[in-house]
């Protein structure tokens, strides 16, 4: 992101137009709400828009989720892929005896139906382990531009998957940390002080619906921050909001941006404009037989005013006037005969 341009005209909804992208608008308005998880509408179309506008910008790499449960987020890291990336999903899924604190219970079985029924076509690795044993199993040598957190919600945990993105991220790449502001997970927030006050370099740039956006550095904080309120302006409830050592903007949920509910009256609104464009066109053709009639009628008008002048100015000749009295005789003996 620390490269992005941000002066184009893309929008939340947007990206469906990118044929790359064809797959993850369909997941967002008809597969999303199949898959059980977490993960608000308008905090899915974000993360979609920003992982969109990275492949725009031309920022390549892997995309990663820690803690995937059934898929419901992956789904749209996965099909927020362009050619030659990865989506790597991280779960303990059967080995919950590592779920130290039960904040979720994901099913391998389920995730992989899901992968298969809504992300056929990505390159996916799964990781069937803790986050906490994932460095002595060589993760460190991937590169990712987003890494989703939502795996342990203990101080620890969380404190050890930053530190993990922050070493795996590539300049400008996002880390989107789950449950944040949670009451039921407060070690969340506490990982995350930990993480900071042990000089951790994640700058935190946007409180989304139930995640932390964070990135690489202050530049691409600010450059986040700006996209963000030029594409989701609906959803922005308080801009400029202090958070720890730096700024953050807050959005809300915006019913704008769900774009599941919102599929079947994108597609009324499309038919409608259909109807009007044809209605428009007719119009038009009537418009178009209206001033012909009109250039008719004019041109008539404009005879009968010719005549009517001639008519005029024979009268008023001398001529006419000298003849008159023989005009009279000729009319009297038409009528008599």
């Amino acid at each position: 992101m620390a490269d992005m341009d941000i002066s184009g005209s893309a929008s939340s909804e947007g990206f469906a137009s990118v044929g790359l992208f064809s797959s993850l608008a369909s997941y967002l308005e008809r597969g999303i709400g199949t898959v059980e998880g977490w993960l608000s509408p308008t905090t899915a179309s974000i993360l979609a828009q920003l992982l969109v506008e990275q492949v725009r910008a031309g920022l390549r790499g892997d995309v990663c989720e820690i803690g995937v449960h059934h898929g419901r987020l992956f789904m749209v890291l996965a099909n927020a892929q362009a050619p030659g990336e990865r989506a790597v999903a991280v779960d303990v899924f059967g080995h919950q005896e590592k779920n130290v604190d039960r904040s979720g219970r994901g099913d391998r079985a389920v995730f992989e139906r899901n992968l298969g029924r809504y992300a056929p076509a990505a390159t996916v690795e799964i990781v069937q382990e803790s986050s906490l044993d994932l460095q002595r199993l060589g993760f460190l040598s991937h590169r990712f531009r987003f890494i989703s957190i939502d795996g342990g919600h203990t101080a620890p945990t969380v404190a050890n998957d930053l530190r993990l993105a922050e070493r795996t991220l590539l300049g400008g790449g996002i880390v989107a940390l789950d449950d944040i502001l949670s009451s039921h997970w407060t070690g969340v927030l506490t990982g995350l002080a930990a993480y900071v006050g042990a000089g951790g370099t994640l700058v935190p740039f946007a409180l989304v619906p139930n995640k932390l956006l964070l990135t690489t550095d202050a530049a691409a904080a600010g450059q986040g921050r700006a996209l963000l309120r030029r594409l989701f302006p609906l959803a922005l409830a308080k801009p400029d909001l202090e958070f720890l050592s730096g700024t953050v903007d807050s959005y809300d949920d915006h019913p704008h941006y769900d774009r599941e509910t919102c599929g079947n009256l994108h597609r009324a609104l499309d038919a409608l404009r259909g109807e009007r464009d044809a209605l428009a066109s007719q119009l038009a053709q009537v418009r178009e037989e209206a001033a012909r009639l009109q250039r008719e009628h004019d041109a008539l008008a404009s005879r009968v005013a010719a005549a009517e002048a001639h008519a005029t100015r024979l009268q008023a000749s001398t001529s006419w006037r000298v003849t008159g009295p023989l005009r009279t005789v000729v009319g009297l003996a038409r009528g008599r005969g």
